[in-house]
């Protein structure tokens, strides 16, 4: 008895797991049903449980459970590049008008270019409602060089995924049941086995429902704003002038006239500071000169007095 009641539960449950996985599109969606029914095999009265699957055609246009019509999630992006005049009044406006429009900032950069100008790219974020204010908005800041917006319409994968989630959780409520009816350890472990991993896809496929919802929800727009260059000023042609030799003698006579200016003031200048000491030098060198003449005049005599004393004596 008990290897036949858990030859039926392990079919069961394999029944329900193949159901939950081939879950169908959006187009069609599969109803499953479980009947119990009391049979008589062997002499013996058997419990069986059927699964009874009925597959319902929906409309081409995805829609919800109250039959209203599924909105479009579109997954917006948009990219921008513009010439502006000073980038960090653009980069300060961007801000403001990001926060205005319920959006936020997801990553800034300001940085110097090879001419000394700043630049800056940014990265907002814009609820999807406002994703073409916000970038109408953002054009006036400037000069556009580069403007692309897109879009990935993922209404369809949404749709399907919930399809499967539903799936998957009746499938889940139904292995819970089993795990209570469980009669034996072998039974129960067999059955949690399954529902663990009727409970991981469901976790799955749960936080990629929630990350397509948060995507359609804002928008991302890559701005970048770079510097305006200054348009630079020609230099004027010089023009060839007339020959004019009076005005190079005027020209002549004024510098002469400076550099004797010049001249003079150097030497009176000069002449009252230094002049003092060159008097004293000069008397120093006359002084010495005097001196050195007298001895260079009396070695001479000297030396023809002690000649005419030797003549003398040797007489």
């Amino acid at each position: 008895m008990n290897a036949k009641r858990f030859s039926w539960l392990a079919a069961m449950v394999a029944m329900l797991l193949v159901l939950a996985a081939c879950a169908t599109q959006a187009e069609t969606v599969e109803v499953t049903r479980v009947v119990t029914e009391t049979v008589v095999m062997e002499g013996e009265t058997v419990e069986v449980t059927r699964v009874v699957t009925e597959t319902v055609t929906k409309s081409a246009e995805a829609s919800l459970p109250n039959g209203q019509p599924q909105a479009r999630l579109i997954i917006k992006n948009g990219e921008l590049a513009i010439m502006v005049i000073d980038t960090e009044t653009a980069v300060a406006t961007a801000t403001q008008l990001v926060a205005d429009l319920g959006g936020y900032i997801i990553s800034q950069q300001i940085f110097d270019t090879q001419f000394g100008l700043s630049a800056a790219n940014m990265q907002l974020a814009v609820p999807v409602t406002q994703f073409e204010t916000a970038l109408n908005q953002l054009r006036e800041l400037g000069q556009v060089t580069n403007d692309f917006a897109g879009g990935q319409d993922i209404t369809d994968e949404y749709v399907d995924l919930g399809s499967k989630l539903d799936n998957l959780i009746a499938t889940r409520d139904r292995l819970r049941t089993f795990l209570d009816d469980a009669e034996t350890v072998e039974e129960a472990l067999h059955v949690n086995d399954q529902l663990k991993q009727v409970e991981e896809e469901i976790a799955i496929i749960q936080g990629r429902r929630n990350y397509l919802s948060d995507q359609a929800a804002f928008s991302t727009i890559d701005l970048s704003l770079q510097p305006l260059l200054p348009t630079p000023t020609p230099s004027p042609i010089p023009t060839a002038e007339s020959w004019q030799p009076g005005n190079t003698a005027k020209i002549a006579m004024v510098n002469l006239q400076e550099s004797a200016q010049q001249t003079a003031d150097f030497s009176i200048y000069y002449g009252i500071m230094c002049g003092p000491w060159l008097l004293l030098l000069g008397l120093g060198v006359w002084i010495f000169s005097r001196i050195r003449q007298r001895f260079t005049t009396a070695i001479p005599q000297r030396e023809g007095d002690s000649q005419e004393n030797e003549t003398h004596e040797s007489a």
